[in-house]
């Protein structure tokens, strides 16, 4: 009982349990398999390679195939097993989640101890759970694991350009930044949204040497996302999937669409925002003296508007990701929620801290109990996509040796039945006999004719 109570032993305790959760996320890789898209890409490169089929897509659909991303994407499905791909996205998910608990540590007046980067890490994957079917444990769509982790990165990076001078470090980071401009613009754009915000702070606080840095680094950006905007593939797209483009675009449906977009957001951030609100209380030990004075008041002079910003940034940079929708809302789909939901997780987080006053203390008991209710969730969730993923592998593995044995012949397969599919392992099975993901299938296993059951 003594050794119990002993708040070095619960923080051991609770380090030890989160390695496990780690281990339970990182394992549901082995589970993973090529579906839709991955087929398709992997034609591609046996077609044209790597290179020109990112230069082709460039030209035909998408400016961000001529991406850092694009290239290891095509490199990791063309080399690697499927399995391993998607252990890499994982991977650059969960030190998203890292990085998202240093950016915590660095804003907040309160020291947050060590252990709790398991449970954000944790908690940030489970609050997820509507996109990390197609961002984490699909080889086509982990990109966006990985882009994160670049802005991630990159956010770490500015803080600290921000209070360092040393001009070989800048120099450094201003290259990175154009290895960040290069990823995709709804992330892209947060961090314009950020640097102009920091441009405003600047300016109010005359700091002319950060402000003239950071003016460098937003025209970095603003060239990588012009590149990535500019794209001839961008306006076949969009010709294709809704017809006018900008044709048809209006003040009004603009801000209809942007409505639309943010309830959409806000929906699949749900349960996200709610594990944000407990972990923000969880640290500042629920021994709260509301301070509504601290984050909510007018900002009618130049001290109060730089707190203004210094408190609603992160609320901000998290709105702007919904603006390169506003034109196809039709390309919304949760996978595009990934970004928005970093930074409200760590609005929510950083937030809550500011709007109490608290003392630093141990370990509680309600903080303990917390860690573990939120660590036994992430293993139930982990086991019941073990469970379903394990029958869903086994029906996709039958039917891929189907096909391997199918060469060049006429084969019927049956459609997978939804309720196969779970939050980590999805699917997207075929429409019809005309659907563009069964003739990848015909053209990658050699196959004549796929007829469906």
């Amino acid at each position: 009982m003594t050794a119990y109570n002993n708040p070095k032993s619960k923080e051991i305790a609770i380090y030890i349990l989160g390695l496990f959760v780690i281990a339970v996320i990182l394992g549901l890789n082995f589970l993973t398999f090529y579906w839709a898209d991955d087929y398709a890409i992997l034609n591609e490169i046996k077609e044209l390679g790597i290179f020109k089929r990112c230069l082709n897509g460039y030209y035909t659909w998408d400016g961000r195939y001529m991406t850092p991303a694009a290239f290891f994407q095509g490199a990791f499905l063309q080399h690697l097993p499927v399995q391993l791909t998607t252990f890499i996205w994982n991977s650059c998910f969960l030190l998203s989640g890292y990085f998202l608990y240093l950016l915590i540590n660095h804003e907040t007046n309160s020291k947050v101890k060590n252990y709790w980067a398991f449970v954000i890490i944790g908690a940030f994957w489970l609050g997820s759970y509507r996109h990390i079917g197609q961002t984490i444990y699909w080889a086509t769509g982990g990109v966006y694991s990985l882009n994160l982790l670049l802005g991630a990165l990159w956010l770490l990076g500015f803080n600290h350009m921000q209070n360092g001078k040393l001009l070989k470090n800048r120099i450094g980071f201003a290259f990175f930044t154009i290895l960040v401009s290069l990823t995709t613009q709804n992330l892209i754009i947060s961090l314009l949204t950020l640097l102009c915000l920091s441009l405003c702070l600047n300016y109010l606080e005359s700091d002319r040497v950060n402000l003239k840095f950071n003016v460098l680094l937003l025209l970095i950006l603003l060239g990588g996302t012009f590149f990535l905007s500019s794209a001839p593939g961008n306006f076949i797209r969009m010709k294709e999937i809704n017809g006018g483009g900008f044709s048809h675009i209006s003040l009004s449906t603009l801000l209809k669409n942007f409505g639309f977009i943010l309830f959409s957001y806000l929906k699949f951030s749900f349960f996200l925002c709610l594990l944000a609100l407990i972990i923000g209380l969880s640290i500042i030990r629920f021994k709260i003296n509301i301070k509504l004075n601290n984050v909510v008041f007018v900002p009618d002079s130049k001290e109060k508007v730089i707190r203004f910003i210094k408190t609603y940034k992160y609320f901000l940079v998290a709105l702007s990701t919904v603006l390169p929708f506003l034109t196809m809302p039709e390309v919304l789909s949760t996978r595009t929620t990934i970004y928005f939901m970093f930074f409200l997780f760590a609005f929510i987080i950083i937030f809550t801290e500011r709007l109490s006053v608290t003392k630093k203390g141990k370990l509680t008991t309600v903080q303990t109990a917390i860690i573990v209710l939120i660590y036994s969730s992430i293993v139930i969730f982990g086991i019941h996509n073990y469970i379903k993923g394990s029958v869903l592998k086994d029906e996709i593995t039958k039917r891929e040796q189907l096909l391997k044995q199918s060469k060049n012949k006429v084969i019927t397969v049956k459609v997978i039945n939804d309720e196969m599919k779970s939050y980590c392992f999805e699917i997207r099975d075929y429409k019809d006999s005309e659907d563009w993901a069964l003739k990848a299938q015909e053209i990658y296993f050699g196959v004549q004719k796929i007829n469906l059951e």
